[in-house]
């Protein structure tokens, strides 16, 4: 049998460091004050960029185009006319009250060559579209839109003189002192005949100052 151990043996005891002092710092500069200036920096730009995008997001709310009405019955999402318009846009008339409550169905078409200077008072001027959408629906649309932009129906039913189709005719208050009317004739659909849709309602907008005159 191997011999047990000794019970004398020696057992080395682990240094006691609960007194022992917490090492000092090594000599130099300290880090500390120069990080400083590094989180003033991030807070600063952390700050400027919650303002970038409260700005965007106040800019993109206070958009024309977000603000522009579309009402459920007309069927068609409206869509500004201002940019459409710039054909016939002159010397700054009509004013910018007018061209901001001048709607378009989405999809319109400026034909080209169309615009036109009646020649009549102080301002007289048309431009015409095309939409691959029905006659009633244009007509449907521009009787919903013109109401819920403050426009005043003033008449509706077959244009003067002859002319087939159907027309609209709106007046509005200007900031210019004037009362400015929009006529829209709208003309009946075509189909097929080479345009590569089914159907396509021409429709013309007319934009007149009202005067004494």
């Amino acid at each position: 049998m191997p011999p047990l151990p000794s019970d004398t043996a020696t057992v080395t005891a682990a240094p006691d460091n609960l007194g022992a002092q917490p090492p000092r710092r090594p000599p130099g500069p300290s880090t500390r004050p120069a990080l400083i200036p590094v989180g003033i920096a991030a807070l600063v730009l952390l700050i400027g960029g919650i303002g970038a995008a409260l700005t965007t997001s106040g800019s993109a709310r206070q958009s024309p185009s977000h603000r522009f009405p579309t009402v459920r019955a007309a069927g068609i999402k409206a869509v500004p006319g201002r940019g459409a318009l710039g054909p016939i846009v002159t010397a700054g008339q009509p004013p910018s009250d007018i061209l901001n409550v001048v709607p378009l169905p989405a999809g319109a078409q400026v034909k080209n060559g169309s615009k036109v200077n009646n020649t009549i008072g102080l301002y007289d001027h048309s431009l015409s579209f095309t939409i691959p959408v029905s006659e009633q629906k244009v007509i449907t649309f521009y009787r919903a839109e013109l109401r819920a932009l403050k426009w005043q129906l003033v008449s509706q039913g077959p244009p003067p003189h002859g002319v087939v189709g159907y027309q609209i005719v709106g007046q509005h208050p200007s900031s210019d002192g004037y009362e400015w009317e929009v006529g829209v004739t709208i003309t009946p659909t075509t189909f097929g005949a080479g345009t590569g849709t089914a159907e396509t309602t021409p429709f013309t907008l007319r934009l007149f100052a009202v005067t004494d005159d």
